[in-house]
């Protein structure tokens, strides 16, 4: 049981393991270049506006041209609409790795391991007082 508890913890926090590092090869080894902005979107503008731009990576480092979207914040979209570019720090070869100048991330996936982690600790924590309380109870 306390194998499982421990394999769930490392599934779990995989995601922010990998975030993190991937932060830490940016800051390294991460390249700033401007992107060609090919649209911005503004979604749930009446109630909870979430601004959205799509850029496309320079050729050398993206030889594909894919399309890649990013929330950011309203002075960065405002920007990126008026100029048609928009700043982002990338790893070459990795164009997928990348952070762009006013990106806006959600909390939710880290309310989620933080959940999903108290979740786990208590269940350990269970499991530890229930094998105590077992052994306090077995004969000598």
């Amino acid at each position: 049981m306390l194998a499982a508890l421990v394999l769930v913890a490392l599934l779990v926090n995989l995601p922010a393991a990998h975030q993190a590092w991937q932060r830490w090869e940016l800051a390294r080894d991460g390249r700033e270049v401007t992107a060609e902005v090919s649209a911005t979107d503004v979604l749930r503008e009446a109630t909870d506006p979430h601004y959205v731009v799509r850029f496309r990576l320079p050729e050398d480092i993206d030889p594909q041209r894919r399309t890649w979207p990013a929330e950011v914040d309203r002075a960065a979209w405002q920007a990126a609409e008026e100029n048609g570019e928009i700043g982002v720090r990338v790893l070459p070869g990795k164009p997928s790795a990348q952070r762009v100048d006013g990106a806006h991330a959600s909390p939710l996936g880290w309310v989620i391991i933080g959940v999903v982690d108290t979740i786990v600790l208590l269940l350990g924590l269970l499991l530890w007082r229930q094998r105590r309380v077992v052994r306090a109870t077995l004969p000598a």
